[in-house]
């Protein structure tokens, strides 16, 4: 598990990485819009777009936090 720092905000822009609370459920996804259907996408940072596709915001969104920092753990190496 990865360790994210997020900002409390309301508010984000196209491209942050949001914390949004979508159907009762807490997301922390890129912050994307659709110009041709004119709604906000939830989109992951997971390259894997097959397991985790982006997600049509089609009810309302509420942006509860913005990321400013994630901290990786470290695995250990072998040095034999």
């Amino acid at each position: 598990g990865d360790l994210v720092i997020v900002r409390r905000d309301k508010k984000a822009e196209i491209g942050d990485i949001v914390v949004a609370l979508l159907a009762g459920m807490n997301n922390l996804k890129g912050l994307g819009f659709d110009n041709k259907l004119h709604r906000y996408l939830l989109k992951s940072c997971n390259n894997n777009r097959k397991a985790y596709p982006d997600i049509p915001v089609e009810a309302e969104l509420r942006i509860q936090g913005v990321a400013v920092c994630v901290s990786h753990r470290l695995g250990k190496v072998d040095l034999s």
